[in-house]
Order: C-alpha cells, then sequence, then structure tokens
C-alpha cells in the first residue's frame, strides 16, 4: 500500500511467506529475494522482517525487527537495545506443526516406521514387536508453547509427561511435573522418551551430553528445538555403543548437514532436514503476529514476543 510503513522483507525463499506479510494492509513493503541485495534494500527504512542476518543490515534508520522464527540468537540484541531497535520474535507460531512432527518422529521411530520405509526400498519383508507411546513417560526439555503443544499431544495418546521449565512455579499445564533447568539429568532418568524444544543460547548450549544419554539407555530422543542443545560428538559416542533405542533429528549444529557427517549413517537415528516448523499456514500465522506488532509500532497497542 502506498504510502503505508516502509518494510523491506529479507530472503525467506520461494514460500509464500513473504507475500503473506506483504499482504497485511497499512504497509508498503518491498521484497527482497537475495541477501547481497539487503543493504542497500534497507537503507532509509525503519522496518524489516527477516531470518537470516548481517551486521550491514543494521541502520541509523532501522527502528524494529520481526524474527520469522522463534529464535532470534543470530541477531545482536545488545547493540540493537543501544540503538533502540525493537526486536520481536515469532514466538507461538509454529506450536501445531512442530508438535505434530515430534509426535511423528515418536511414532516412526517406536512403531518401527522408519524401518519399515527402510526395508521397502530393498523389498525385505521383516515383521517385529514395536512398541506403543501410551503408558510410557515422555520427558520435554522446554514446557514453552512448543513443548507444551507436544505434551497435549502426548497426553493424548495416553503418555505420563514431565519437563523442564524456566520458572517452574506455578505451572499449571498438562505436564504432571515441572522442574527448573537445573533437574534435566532427573528428567533423563524418569523417561522413556525425551522431546528437546529448547531455543539456542548460551545456557542451553551442550545440555544435553554423556550423562544424560546414559540416563535415557534403552530409550528414545527428538530434537526439534536446536541442534546445538545436544553435543553432538556425545551422541554419536551413545549411538554407536547402542546406549539408545533409537533418535531423530530435526535441527543439527550446522546446517545444512555436511554430506560427510557422521550422523548420516548411524543406525537407529532418523534425520528430518529441518522441517518441523515448516507449514503451509506459516505465512499466515506470520502475518498475524507481524500485524499486531505493527499496531504497537504505531503506539496502538503492546508488542507481542518483544525480545529487545
Amino acid at each position: 500500500m502506498e504510502g503505508g510503513v516502509g518494510v523491506v522483507i529479507g530472503p525467506l525463499g520461494g514460500s509464500g511467506i513473504a507475500e503473506a506479510v506483504a499482504a497485511v494492509p497499512g504497509i508498503d513493503a518491498a521484497i527482497v529475494n537475495s541477501p547481497a541485495e539487503m543493504p542497500a534494500a534497507v537503507a532509509g527504512v525503519a522496518v524489516m522482517v527477516t531470518f537470516g542476518w548481517s551486521d550491514d543490515w543494521l541502520t541509523d534508520s532501522l527502528r524494529w525487527i520481526q524474527s520469522v522464527s522463534a529464535g532470534t540468537e543470530q541477531f545482536p540484541a545488545a547493540r540493537l537495545a543501544e540503538m533502540g531497535v525493537v526486536l520481536t520474535s515469532a514466538r507461538g507460531i509454529h506450536e501445531v506443526q512442530v508438535s505434530e512432527h515430534a509426535i511423528g518422529l515418536l511414532l516412526a521411530m517406536t512403531r518401527g516406521i522408519a524401518a519399515a520405509a527402510r526395508d521397502q526400498r530393498d523389498h525385505l519383508w521383516n515383521r517385529a514387536i514395536v512398541g506403543e507411546l501410551h503408558g510410557m513417560t515422555l520427558g520435554v526439555l522446554g514446557l514453552g508453547t512448543i513443548g507444551e503443544g507436544v505434551a497435549k499431544r502426548a497426553t493424548a495418546f495416553g503418555m505420563r509427561v514431565i519437563g523442564t521449565k524456566q520458572h517452574p512455579e506455578g505451572y499449571s499445564g498438562a505436564a504432571i511435573e515441572a522442574y527448573p533447568p537445573e533437574g534435566t539429568l532427573e528428567v533423563f532418568r524418569r523417561s522413556d522418551a525425551v522431546v528437546v524444544t529448547l531455543p539456542g543460547s548460551a545456557d542451553t548450549a551442550g545440555l544435553v551430553g554423556a550423562a544424560e544419554l546414559e540416563a535415557l539407555r534403552g530409550g528414545w530422543l527428538v530434537n526439534v528445538g536446536r541442534g546445538s542443545v545436544i553435543e553432538t560428538a556425545a551422541l554419536v559416542a551413545a549411538m554407536q555403543a547402542g546406549v539408545l533405542a533409537g533418535a531423530a533429528l530435526d535441527v543439527f549444529d550446522g546446517e545444512p548437514l555436511p554430506f560427510d557427517s557422521p550422523l548420516w549413517d548411524l543406525p537407529g537415528l532418523l534425520i528430518t532436514p529441518h522441517l518441523a516448523g515448516l507449514s503451509p499456514r506459516y505465512g499466515e500465522r506470520l502475518a498475524g503476529v507481524f500485524a499486531r506488532n505493527l499496531a504497537a509500532y504505531r503506539g496502538e497497542a503492546e508488542w507481542v514476543n518483544r525480545v529487545v
């Protein structure tokens, strides 16, 4: 809309997300398709919608960044605060699809679906007793929006859910017990399966290591949070030693996962290429958050998911 708030939408791939945001009333949007074009595009612009970041995108005119992801570790938060730039996340728009993906990965492993898919390629008819989620104890690392979504869906399958939460005092969600982050090892000890939904941060980096994996011996591990939360070398060693019944990863320390990564060939490891957050409704949900924050930018409402 000509005469609206000027907004630069950074490279998001041909997913339709940029177009959904650009359709929000009251903005004059420019969609940029290449990171190389961003420095010129952001000159004199106050509002940016982006997933990625480069320091040469930071200008004196910038006043608000809407992140396309729930995680915002890629942004220079301290510098933005110094310059008075508001940073908001997309927290909350991933709950449905990431929760479904996490449960799907659990089912694929425990019900033998992943193994059957591998056998199909070789025309093998292998039948074996498979497990069931009903009656298992599921540990959820990070009972935030996504973790709570996982807990609700797991409960519907008849699982008992425990988990960790930054501030568990007064917790009243779907889990029967919530521990502070210091209780992570205890959650692993008590669980038959663990789903990691934690964001990447200095506090969560390497949180899951050899001790936690050993505590889950014979169990199942799923990571739909951030790859940095799990020590890759410890996971490789645990899988090679048969410590876990299986593991499924949607996120990795470095992405895309290198061709020569040892993770590709680990028996019992299921890999999806960071698909959990994707959904045909992603753009619609992001546009909703952006529209609410646009009102806040104009001084007409409170910010949603403000980080800085």
